[in-house]
């Protein structure tokens, strides 16, 4: 019915308008930013030297990211250029350049060697049985051929052990920007009793990323039995599919390395607090301590149950690790597997 007044426009309705149209763009801009941020990691991560760069980003972003939910407000972790401000002062030209690409060297090589230290111990084993395996097969010593299983083996135990924790432990060393931070053994034991069933979920993650990797080496080593045409390339032409193959397992190797500490981020943020809640003395001094959170204890008994379904969980992936190196002998890659150390493929 017509009152002969003008109606009053519905301004609920021409509001959400311009919210949708705003929307899009932030969208777009995030999408341009991972698609960026994602090209520059997968080139880094083609060669070993460059993936320490790329290494380096990851841990920031993750620092950066658990800060933030922490309660700290600073700018997101760049590739090349620096922050603005650093402790409340300008910075200057050179560190604005540079100062991106300087901070990801230094926390690509403190978190290069807190992987080493972390994971040598049952590596240098892998390694050894490897050439246990060689010589005997070599000088025809059958009599000694359990040596080489028996010491993969031992390494394979350890390594079930120690894996389970390295992605929260890399999380911690770049939420704490420190290296010390690694060896924080009791903060890291109340992290994973606050983490509950999410260590074996994370382990599950990490075990079923490595499979393409494995799977790589076998489709490489066979490439002549299932595509005999390869024999007939040009020199040129094998060069360009090498470069072609070499790119894809650097975008694998980057972007699997992406979700996992993007996940072991998440994890940490939520078990951190919690763990500085419940002691906060063992926390005193962290970025969780200012977050800090009430929580109840953990079961001893739980918490065992969960971190020894980890274990058997990436006792999968030390074996899946060796039938890759059953097909392509290359001996870096008992160091360097992407999911050990560095996000690169070899």
């Amino acid at each position: 019915m017509t009152t002969g007044f003008p109606e009053a426009p519905d301004f609920s309705t021409k509001n959400r308008a311009p919210a949708r149209s705003l929307a899009a763009p932030g969208r777009l801009i995030r999408l341009g930013r991972f698609g960026l941020n994602g090209t520059i990691g997968t080139l880094l991560c083609t060669g070993p030297v460059t993936a320490v760069i790329a290494l380096g980003w990851l841990t920031r972003r993750s620092g950066h990211f658990a800060r933030n939910r922490f309660g700290s407000a600073e700018e997101a972790p760049g590739w090349l250029l620096g922050p603005k401000e650093l402790n409340g002062r300008e910075t200057g030209s050179l560190a604005r350049a540079l100062g991106g690409l300087a901070a990801n060297i230094r926390t690509g090589l403190m978190a290069l060697t807190a992987l080493l230290a972390w994971t040598l111990p049952f590596t240098f084993l892998w390694l050894g049985a490897w050439w246990a395996g060689w010589e005997n097969s070599f000088n025809k010593g059958y009599e000694q051929a359990f040596v080489g299983p028996s010491v993969f083996l031992l390494g394979a135990l350890l390594a079930a052990v120690v894996l389970p924790t390295l992605p929260l432990m890399l999380t911690h060393l770049g939420t704490e920007d420190r290296l010390s931070a690694a060896f924080e053994l009791r903060r890291l034991r109340s992290l994973i009793a606050q983490a509950g069933w999410r260590i074996p979920a994370l382990a599950l993650l990490v075990a079923f990323f490595a499979i393409p990797f494995a799977g790589a080496r076998g489709l490489i080593t066979t490439a002549t039995d299932w595509a005999p045409w390869i024999e007939d390339l040009t020199p040129e032409e094998a060069a360009a599919l090498q470069g072609r193959i070499t790119l894809a397992l650097a975008t694998l190797a980057f972007f699997t390395a992406w979700i996992t500490r993007t996940a072991a981020t998440r994890i940490y943020t939520r078990a951190a607090p919690r763990a500085a809640g419940l002691k906060p003395g063992l926390w005193d001094g962290t970025e969780a301590s200012e977050a800090a959170e009430p929580a109840r204890p953990a079961s001893r008994l739980v918490t065992t149950l969960w971190y020894g379904l980890a274990t058997a969980i990436t006792l999968g992936l030390s074996f899946l690790i060796l039938a890759g190196q059953f097909l392509d002998h290359a001996w870096w890659r008992w160091l360097f597997h992407p999911a050990l150390t560095l996000p690169w493929a070899g």
